[in-house]
């Protein structure tokens, strides 16, 4: 008997969480490789349920020998995701601009896939604001790593920091990515500031040229955010040059 394909086994899924859930299903789908047609040999399913009341048996599994990872959600929670502001907006909008609807009565992802598609300009704003206030923090545990000489916290420090700068890079250029894990590939296309990014997350460096990365990165950062006229409240570090 010939396997099914992993879009096969998600509508299959789907269905029988219609009759397990009854009303209580609202929506399901799929995001990701596999509702874009590019799943792999190794790949999940990314697979989108919303409901009205979340359940603990809705949760990740093993479905026809393919690992379903399985992200639950209220009608409130998805609207919120692709309506509100977050830090991570890029990212967000990324899966639902490659969602498959499996099963949608109402329409709901249908129309928040349109919105993904389009999100307004001051949503990427606001979300850059967010995520610089989240970057700066991860700054200031850097400094205070090298500060204290302590190499590994050092290096952790400076994962986090990169992790929260180049959500900004992105929501500063109202970019949307297809895929999560191509985050720090594309950051190649954002010049300098991209490339210390991919510089300090991926590579060793002395105490004093991760000091030198990290205030270089933490002031690209905020002359990109004072060019889209994005205020910040008065903070900064004396020994950077990056207060507000």
């Amino acid at each position: 008997m010939q396997r099914l394909s992993r879009l096969q086994a998600a509508e299959e899924l789907a269905a029988r969480l219609r009759i397990q859930e009854g009303r209580n299903l609202v929506a399901a789908g799929v995001y990701g490789s596999v509702a874009s047609g590019e799943d792999r040999a190794h790949s999940d399913i990314d697979f989108l349920v919303v409901v009205r009341r979340p359940r603990r048996e809705i949760g990740h599994r093993m479905h026809r020998g393919y690992l379903v990872t399985v992200l639950q959600m209220t009608r409130e929670e998805a609207e919120d995701e692709v309506l509100g502001s977050r830090s991570d907006m890029e990212e967000a909008l990324g899966g639902w601009r490659s969602l498959r609807p499996l099963y949608d009565p109402a329409g709901l992802l249908r129309r928040l896939k349109a919105h993904a598609m389009r999100p307004a300009a001051s949503r990427f704003r606001k979300a850059a604001r967010s995520a610089l206030l989240e970057a700066y923090e991860d700054y200031g545990k850097l400094l205070n790593a090298i500060d204290a000489g302590d190499r590994d916290e050092m290096r952790e420090m400076a994962i986090w920091f990169t992790g929260a700068a180049h959500m900004v890079v992105f929501d500063l250029a109202r970019e949307v990515l297809t895929t999560g894990r191509r985050a720090y590939v594309e950051l190649k296309k954002h010049g300098t500031l991209g490339r210390d990014i991919r510089s300090l997350r991926y590579s060793r460096h002395t105490s004093a040229e991760t000091l030198r990365l990290a205030n270089r990165i933490w002031n690209g950062l905020l002359a990109r955010a004072r060019r889209q006229g994005i205020s910040l409240p008065a903070i900064g570090r004396s020994d950077s040059g990056g207060s507000l």
